[in-house]
């Protein structure tokens, strides 16, 4: 359990579930936390509910039906061609009493509606592994969908909820609601609790972020060393993390593609200073300092020198960093779904009742996407016109 752990988290189970040929995420189900993050293919995903609640992880055989078939369609061309580790013997999803979970977490669509409605005290939600923050205003409009009865948007928990709260009311109103709940579920310690015997005193070195091996030079690199070993040589998630944990910097070179952002929270949690240019995260900037924004590798050197040069402003900002980690991506998400919850168990809504609170929502978002769509095309018509004109 986490230094943030809540007496009532305890009396909560949670199942966050995955189907096999998912590519992303773990592909162990146990015995701890620390096998079932080293399992993982690719992210460390959201690994804190294991400090927050009774969490537990399934893997479950692929299922035919559309919905599940939806998140496969939207990963599927970006992995062709990838060997990724599956489970030998997955569940099958008809077969578990989901009676026993409060919370049941989907990785993209795992388990069929028809499954789902039979077990309407449960909480259904998920995420997509694609979209990321935005596709809650674009791809994903309109959701939950499925009969579930929460989407989880990727999005920073930056508020508390209340009973005021519009997440509260729909969840009791509709059993409805879309809730601000990143992907990666950590406090600022969450790592370093899972690798503890690899925490040491004094960090020295650097990791940068994947996207910035490619496009790193070899002069850059020796201009870095001046600020400890760069580290760059690893094959699984756990190399990564241990890496991580030795470091005292994570750096996102400045020529490298934008990202969302997501390894700068796991290197926050592993205790590394995150750097990085705010216009290359585009999902979460605000993690980043504007004190500490750079457009390229002369202004990222210059920054590195003069927090080496002042260790209590590098304390200051590291402390800054753990703080935001802490607040939007472990306490007020665990804290909001719990409440979430206990909203959602006194629910007078009717199955019927959120039925229909779903078919409208899917007819007003595919009019919304069709409204979008056609003034994304009047704009490109009228450019293609004004441009053609001079």
């Amino acid at each position: 359990m986490t230094t943030y752990e809540r007496t009532m988290s305890d009396q909560l189970k949670i199942c966050v579930v995955k189907q096999n040929s998912c590519y992303d995420l773990y592909t162990q189900t146990g015995p701890n936390a620390r096998s079932i993050l080293e399992s993982s293919n690719m992210r460390t995903g959201p690994i804190g509910l294991w400090g927050a609640f009774d969490c537990s992880f399934k893997v479950v055989a692929d299922n035919s039906e559309k919905e599940c078939q939806l998140g496969e369609r939207h990963w599927k061309k970006f992995v062709k061609g990838w060997n990724y580790k599956k489970i030998q013997s997955p569940e099958h999803s008809s077969d578990i009493d989901w009676s026993l979970y409060h919370i049941v977490i989907s990785i993209d669509v795992a388990i069929p509606s028809k499954i789902v409605m039979k077990y309407p005290g449960v909480m259904w939600c998920y995420y997509f592994l694609e979209g990321g923050p935005v596709a809650i205003d674009t791809l994903f409009r309109g959701s939950p969908f499925y009969c579930y009865n929460v989407f989880l948007n990727h999005r920073l928990s930056k508020n508390k909820l209340t009973k005021e709260s519009k997440e509260i009311s729909l969840i009791q109103n509709k059993r409805r609601a879309v809730l601000d709940f990143p992907f990666y579920i950590l406090s600022s310690e969450t790592i370093q609790q899972i690798y503890h015997e690899c925490n040491i005193n004094k960090r020295c070195g650097i990791v940068l972020s994947h996207h910035s091996y490619p496009v790193v030079s070899e002069h850059e690199k020796m201009m870095l060393s001046e600020f400890g070993e760069v580290f760059d040589k690893y094959s699984t998630i756990s190399d990564i993390h241990k890496l991580e944990l030795k470091s005292k910097y994570f750096i996102v070179h400045p020529e490298c593609k934008p990202m969302a952002g997501l390894a700068l929270i796991e290197a926050i949690s592993a205790g590394c200073l995150v750097i990085a240019p705010r216009k290359l995260i585009w999902g979460f900037p605000e993690l980043i300092n504007e004190s500490f924004d750079y457009c390229n590798f002369s202004e990222m050197i210059d920054i590195l020198r003069f927090l080496e040069n002042d260790i209590k402003l590098y304390d200051a900002e590291r402390r800054n960093q753990s703080s935001k980690v802490d607040d939007w991506c472990f306490i007020n998400p665990t804290n909001n779904l719990e409440y979430l919850y206990r909203s959602f168990k006194f629910s007078n809504c009717s199955l019927q009742k959120q039925y229909m609170s779903e078919k409208f929502s899917y007819i007003k978002a595919a009019i919304e996407k069709l409204i979008i769509r056609i003034l994304r095309l009047l704009k490109l018509t009228s450019f293609k016109l004004l441009y053609n004109n001079e």
